[in-house]
């Protein structure tokens, strides 16, 4: 047959196949089609397979590197012992990438590995002895826990962590302690031939004898963070100085000349050699000293270095902070408490090894969906809104991620990660540095850094617009979820957070059950939070935030709930809040509608510091127009029932003004404010407990329809509750449409004309016992 023949058969054979796929590319209203892939993992996969149901991946980074925006990854039953850094997200929300576990089958991603090869010391206690090579890149029986806000006391508390049958071991500091019998809390404790983690040391200010001091605040710092919190606010040291930290201090006064000059630094690690350079790091070497151990991060201590030469008048100079070196041979030995017959040999032993389980190593890894997996067991070091907040899962400083239907638990730190990756809020406090220097794969520009630095503000767009829904998080030493600006936008709804931060060896400003800085328009829903060191804290520019239909007890440690320099407007609205001591509002501009609350409120003007100036924003934007003094006051009390110990009045010096109406105070509870509106049954007991029981929580308490007969309440609106006063913003939806709370705790209808007090519309005089957890749906 003629060639041509056969050439111009192929070519009617393509054209043939082209016009079919492109009707199969097109759905009957003309508009384009994408074929989406399924990739599938299985524990006896082989990573050189298709990843099809038949043929499928061994691990979920060999998926993870071949989906596309629109892709599925299906993972089935079994541990998954891998750290999952997706190398790309979705395009947009319609075309993002999902990571879910098999239908109804159970599917684990740990941070730790089996512990094998334990040999018995005496009494309850064992030895692991590990070359430092098991660990990979960082060992976290070496690493200690560090950053800003957190307060060690002179403690080494480690990021890892060792698990007996899924419960974690606690931390000792003392080889004897953990060779005596084992008590109620069975105790470990490392020794390792590493220098104490990445994080080398704090270094605060340089002094040459016979010139003038230069803090911190006055010079700048590469690969470092430029500022972090101290005991008081007026200092604010270099932080997260690691190996290859550059300090930059310009014009240093060296007086008539001295070869001699004295610096002050801290570290609870080994500390390392502080290297002093003329003008840049290339420039000329000019002596050197080495940091040792201070006995905490933040104890300073004085230490002098002695130059190759003398230097006078104003010079440039540069500090390179230097790791000691490491053994290539390192071992690292643990000891453990297993009490009674337990052998660790032949029982479910396994330690830390991995710092995350789901994170991504770069920013801007958009639109993923992580759906049905248990997530555990993670070597998380402290999440400090003034640099990066590392967790056991989280976006890493993206937009559009949803986290969902998982069990998240025991992370060493934090659970849920929605923060920075880079510079932060301690920022705000201190002026502009000569020079702002990105950190390495941070994902910021110097403009964006200067942005967030000078203002708190950031693009919109970079970060945000994340759905947490219906996750169980606990056994996290610092936060269930935390985030500073990454939360912004967000939809934190339906999740179960317990034990958070109970009995641990370390504190901090950054603990509680969920804590947000800049939760902008963020709306926290229906979440169920107890047994947390705190609930909720809300901090610094929560904006436009809405606090719906939660619940949450036993959190005694400190409040359910701490709303602080923030300046509205903040919806709280038919919450029911059970603890000692429920609510705590250090901020302004916040509307509290039809709650229960039992138990101490307390709240009024900033006094940190003598009072602190927090920013306000344009309306439903990352834009922020000035700061403004904290001076407490513009709240509104509408409708809520309290009892025990709750009073409304015993502010500390609010300066706003503070408007009631509409509630009820039963047996304990007072009116100190005198408000006529109010309705006062002194010896009216409510009975309010909250039980478990096999299929959920419930509430009981006791209630009257005298509350509805003897007054008249009107329903809460955006018209009726009007702006708040700093910002000059109503209590709108983050779309800016308006709101009315018309319905109560379970979304059923209130009454409009004369809606019940508290967060359920109910009639009657009777006791109530009401399933308040998992929720009706």
């Amino acid at each position: 047959m003629c060639s041509c023949v056969l050439t111009m058969r192929r070519l009617l054979f393509t054209l043939l196949v082209l016009s079919t796929i492109s009707v199969l590319a097109k759905d009957k209203t003309g508009r384009k089609q994408t074929t989406y892939k399924e990739y599938h993992v299985a524990v006896n996969g082989n990573d050189k397979n298709v990843g099809s149901l038949a043929k499928p991946f061994k691990t979920i980074r060999a998926a993870a590197n071949k989906a596309m925006p629109g892709d599925v990854i299906t993972v089935h039953a079994g541990i998954y012992r891998e750290r999952i850094d997706p190398p790309r997200g979705g395009s947009s929300d319609k075309e993002r990438i999902t990571y879910q576990a098999a239908s109804g089958e159970k599917v684990i991603i740990t941070g730790s590995e089996p512990a094998k090869g334990w040999e018995k010391v005496q009494n309850d206690t064992w030895k692991l002895t590990l070359p430092n090579l098991f660990f990979g890149q960082t060992n976290p029986f070496d690493e200690e826990i560090y950053g800003s806000w957190y307060q060690g006391k002179g403690k080494p508390n480690h990021t890892g962590s060792i698990y007996l049958n899924e419960n974690r071991i606690r931390e000792t500091f003392s080889h004897d302690e953990v060779i005596k019998p084992a008590g109620k809390q069975p105790l470990w404790y490392a020794e390792a031939d590493g220098n104490g983690g990445p994080i080398l040391m704090n270094f605060e200010w340089i002094r040459p004898h016979g010139g003038a001091q230069m803090t911190s605040m006055q010079a700048s710092v590469e690969n470092g963070d430029q500022a972090i919190c101290a005991s008081v606010l007026d200092r604010w040291p270099f932080g997260y100085l690691k190996n290859g930290s550059i300090l930059h201090f310009d014009g240093v006064d060296f007086g008539n000349g001295t070869d001699v000059l004295d610096f002050q630094a801290a570290t609870l690690a080994k500390g390392g050699t502080v290297e002093m350079h003329l003008k840049n790091p290339d420039g000329e070497l000019l002596g050197s000293a080495l940091v040792t151990n201070t006995g905490d991060w933040e104890k300073f201590a004085v230490f002098n270095l002695k130059m190759l030469r003398e230097l006078s008048g104003k010079q440039d100079v540069c500090f390179i902070i230097k790791a000691p070196a490491l053994k290539s041979d390192g071992k690292t030995t643990i000891w453990a408490q297993f009490p009674g017959i337990v052998d660790p040999n032949k029982t479910a032993v396994e330690i830390s090894v991995r710092s995350q389980v789901f994170y991504p190593s770069k920013t801007g890894i958009n639109y993923i969906t992580v759906r049905g997996f248990t997530l555990e067991n993670a070597a998380t070091n402290w999440a400090s809104p003034s640099a990066e907040q590392p967790g056991l899962i989280g976006p890493r400083w993206a937009k559009g991620w949803v986290i969902e239907n998982n069990i998240i638990r025991n992370s060493r730190c934090s659970g849920i990660s929605l923060g920075r990756p880079t510079f932060g809020h301690s920022h705000h406090y201190q002026k502009l540095p000569s020079k702002v220097y990105p950190e390495p794969n941070g994902g910021q520009t110097e403009q964006q850094l200067i942005d967030y630095f000078e203002n708190a503000s950031w693009t919109k767009e970079e970060a945000g617009f994340h759905i947490i829904r219906n996750n169980q998080i606990y056994d996290c030493g610092q936060a269930g979820i935390v985030g500073c600006s990454g939360g912004a936008f967000s939809l934190i709804e339906g999740n179960d957070i317990h034990d958070i931060c109970l009995g641990e060896t370390f504190d901090g400003a950054e603990m509680a059950g969920i804590k947000l800085h800049f939760a902008i328009d963020a709306v926290l829903r229906n979440n169920h939070i107890y047994n947390t060191i705190r609930g909720l804290w809300l901090d610094w520019g929560s904006q436009g935030a809405q606090i719906i239909g939660n619940v949450f007890h036993d959190n005694n440690a400190a409040e359910d709930v701490f709303i602080e320099v923030c300046h509205g407007p903040i919806l709280f609205a038919n919450n029911i809040l059970l603890s000692q001591h429920p609510v705590n509002l250090g901020a302004q501009g916040i509307a509290m509608v039809h709650n229960f609350i039992n138990g101490t409120i307390s709240g009024g003007m900033d006094r940190c510091a003598g009072g602190r100036y927090s920013f306000l924003y344009q309306p439903h934007t990352t834009i922020s127009v000035g700061k403004s003094a904290n001076s407490g006051g513009d709240w509104q009390w509408y409708n809520n029932i309290l009892t025990g110990k709750a009073a409304l009045g015993k502010w500390d010096e609010p300066k706003l003004p503070v408007k009631y109406a509409g509630n009820v105070f039963t047996k304990g509870a007072k009116d100190l404010a005198n408000d006529p509106t109010a309705l006062i049954y002194p010896d009216f007991d409510t009975n309010v407990r909250i039980v478990q029981k096999t299929e959920g929580w419930y509430l009981s308490l006791k209630v009257s329809s005298d509350w509805k007969k003897e007054t008249k309440r009107k329903l809460v609106t955006t018209e009726s509750l009007g702006k708040a006063a700093i910002p000059n913003q109503g209590f709108t939806n983050p779309d800016g449409s308006p709101i009315a709370i018309d319905y109560d705790y379970f979304g059923n209808k209130r009454n409009p004309e004369n809606p019940f007090p508290g967060p359920f519309e109910l009639s009657g005089d009777s006791n109530q016992e009401i399933k308040v957890w998992p929720k009706k749906s």
